[in-house]
């Protein structure tokens, strides 16, 4: 029964992860040849790295694991993608004027990303408990990153995804 349960909890990080904005971004890295990107252009480069993770989670989506194995290889999964677009935005030459709130955004998403490796921790060990606390943590602070994201100027990035739907 506990693995049972925590699949099931697996199978929520994928959508809590997509709730987080988090995601690959395949192709240029957006640094604008080294120089400074202005705002219009930063937050619209920012904003398609989010939607390409959006559109990576749920391709993910699309098949659960079904075995702890499973469980466990998604959320290694999760985690690197993650850390590849947090690379991503990293990357981007961010104006100066828009800094401040992008450090705060990142930092959020760095602990969010921590709280993925408490869940996969969590996984490894079958404890379905420190599992879904680990997702708990996860979907309390979405709404925080939804606002820091939107500081900064971003309109796709922590963004809730409609189920069913493209969350577009």
């Amino acid at each position: 029964m506990a693995v049972l349960g925590a699949l099931a909890l697996l199978a929520a990080i994928v959508a809590l992860a997509a709730v987080f904005g988090l995601g690959p971004f395949d192709g240029d890295d957006g640094g604008g040849g080294g120089t400074a990107l202005d705002k219009a252009q930063f937050t619209a480069k920012g904003d398609q790295v989010c939607n390409t993770a959006h559109a990576k989670f749920v391709e993910l989506q699309k098949t659960p694991p079904n075995s702890p194995e499973g469980a466990v290889a998604l959320t290694q999964n999760l985690i690197e993608i993650s850390e590849n677009e947090l690379g991503q935005i990293r990357a981007l030459d961010a104006p100066p004027e828009v800094q401040p709130a992008l450090d705060r955004y990142l930092q959020a998403r760095e602990q969010g990303i921590e709280q993925l490796k408490q869940g996969l921790q969590a996984a490894q060990e079958r404890n379905a408990r420190a599992y879904a606390d680990a997702q708990a943590k996860i979907a309390a602070s979405q709404v925080q990153r939804l606002k820091l994201a939107r500081a900064v100027g971003f309109s796709q990035c922590s963004r809730v995804p409609v189920q069913g739907g493209t969350g577009q």
